[in-house]
């Protein structure tokens, strides 16, 4: 992994820069690889915290696809509704929101923290989550590949701000 790239940089988890690393080869150089380039045999290690977004009207709102099952053990269940926006009010999901628009509208990799999860019964854990763009057409971010881990609060240094690639 190249220590000069800002995102290799911000990640503390190694499963993250796993899936980083496997991104960033299949995109290659273009904003983001089509999703279907990303094959279970590539992500096969990293497949438990890994999940799929995908992005409805331009990103107007999301849809979740398809979860790991780190990523639906830190949930304890399925999403009580099938978009974002019908969760919006818990601040799990507005952040989640935030983070999610954000990547497509930067049409770069994103991630966020360590920082405290705001998930009701989960507070007592930190998390840091790496979205990575995903488009059909190689121009319009049309989804996002996730990837999630969590460690207990005080394990890492936490950061403030999403970091964005350059």
């Amino acid at each position: 992994m190249d220590m000069n790239d800002g995102i290799a940089r911000a990640l503390a988890s190694e499963k993250l820069r796993a899936v980083y690393a496997i991104w960033k080869s299949v995109a290659a150089g273009r904003i983001a690889p089509r999703r279907a380039e990303l094959t279970p045999t590539q992500l096969r290690s990293t497949t438990s915290c890994t999940f799929v977004v995908e992005a409805i009207e331009g990103g107007a709102d999301f849809r979740f696809g398809f979860a790991g099952d780190k990523v639906m053990q830190f949930l304890e269940r399925r999403c009580a509704q099938p978009t974002v926006a019908g969760m919006r009010g818990d601040p799990f999901f507005d952040v989640a929101d935030d983070l999610f628009r954000a990547c497509i509208a930067n049409r770069k990799p994103l991630v966020s923290g360590p920082k405290q999860t705001h998930y009701k019964g989960r507070e007592h854990l930190e998390r840091q989550v790496l979205l990575l763009p995903l488009s059909e057409d190689g121009v319009t971010v049309t989804g996002l590949l996730g990837a999630f881990d969590t460690w207990q609060l005080g394990t890492n240094v936490h950061k403030r701000e999403p970091v964005l690639a350059d």
